[in-house]
């Protein structure tokens, strides 16, 4: 028991065995505690949402990174499978004969947090076969982060599949997202190219950052001040001011519409990028249809239209006389988007995606129900 000494006008405070014995006690059951809590949570990670077990990634020379080809793992309860060309379908056969080129960047990839069967690509195969009894591939070539330039590198390199349509899924940030000379897997926690071999390392090393963002969020941030009225600098006239408040409202609604347009992802290209051209000629040189399909970015939704970066890639389009897809005329909706997210699409969204893609396949390849 503690003893507390009389003698020196400081306490000193004295442990006997039984003391000593206690607080051992107590830290031994704290620290086997802490190692099964920890085990159970790599248990957990592992089993439950597919840590240690990431779709890995491969560098290449010519179109800096993709996918690793032959692989299918389970993360976060969904299924990612590629086919020796690292595309997200099944392996491509001789008997091909009816074959779409779907490509694009995560957007038309899914990444794992979309399952096969949940893909656009996945679902329009599935719908040609269901509809008319016959096997069209719908090849999804993508990679998350890819710009156009990656994609034409890797068309170059690998040719079109005797594809009988091209259908080029891109975003406005897409404009200006030119591939970089050295390549992230490996280097970059979001590209790894081998697996963990703790789940709570993983845990910490890829996605600490959500922790740190609600510690931010949630802690952090100062109280947001009261948004201040925004007021046109103009000398009302007392008769009338009808006009002058119209004016204010035009004042307030050009500033919002700038920061709207400001808002989305900015990459730093300092030129419009090339592989747009790269892929035209592609199309052109092999006779394919081609049809750029624009989608936007959650800040586009709420600003009406495409900021200054997809306005660029519809006056591309239109000066090559390439049509056009605007996803705005869809009806497109922020239900669509992942939690936290800018661009990508959910589950529901990637139907949405197939379903407005479908109808211009079929007048593409011709076919009739």
């Amino acid at each position: 028991m503690a003893k507390i000494g009389k003698s020196n006008p400081k306490f000193v405070v004295s442990f006997d065995a039984d003391d000593v014995h206690l607080m051992l006690k107590f830290v031994y059951r704290f620290l086997i505690a802490i190692v099964i809590l920890a085990g159970i949570t790599e248990v957990v990670l592992r089993v439950k949402y597919g840590f240690c077990n990431s779709p890995l990634y491969v560098s290449d020379p010519d179109f800096e990174y993709i996918y690793a080809p032959n692989q299918d793992v389970k993360r976060f309860g969904q299924v990612l499978r590629t086919n020796s060309f690292s595309m997200r379908n099944d392996e491509i056969q001789p008997t091909d004969s009816l074959v779409i080129l779907l490509i694009g960047d995560s957007v038309v990839n899914g990444g794992s947090l979309t399952d096969q069967d949940s893909i656009a690509s996945t679902l329009l195969e599935k719908r040609f076969l269901k509809s008319f009894n016959k096997r069209v591939r719908v090849l999804n070539i993508s990679a998350g982060s890819w710009g156009p330039d990656n994609i034409a590198a890797y068309l170059k390199k690998y040719g079109t599949f005797k594809a009988k349509l091209i259908c080029l899924v891109t975003s406005s940030h897409d404009a200006f997202d030119i591939m970089s000379p050295q390549s992230p897997v490996g280097v970059d926690p979001g590209w790894p190219n081998k697996q963990y071999k703790v789940a709570l390392y993983e845990l910490w090393d890829r996605y600490r950052w959500i922790f740190f963002y609600y510690l931010d969020t949630l802690f952090l941030s100062p109280e947001p001040q009261k948004k201040e009225d925004k007021i046109a600098i103009v000398k009302p006239d007392v008769t009338d001011s009808a006009h002058v408040a119209t004016d204010a409202k035009a004042v307030e609604d050009t500033v919002e519409a700038q920061r709207l347009n400001n808002a989305g992802i900015r990459k730093p290209g300092l030129i419009f990028n090339p592989g747009y051209e790269q892929i035209y000629e592609i199309a052109k040189a092999g006779n394919i249809p081609m049809f750029i399909y624009l989608h936007p970015e959650i800040s586009e939704i709420d600003l009406g239209h495409f900021n200054d970066q997809g306005q660029q890639i519809i006056a591309f389009a239109k000066e090559k006389d390439i049509r056009l897809i605007n996803e705005f005329q869809f009806g497109v909706s922020k239900t669509n988007y992942r939690k936290m997210d800018v661009v990508h699409f959910n589950s529901r969204g990637q139907e949405f995606l197939a379903n407005n893609l479908y109808p211009l396949f079929l007048e593409y390849l011709n076919l009739h129900q």
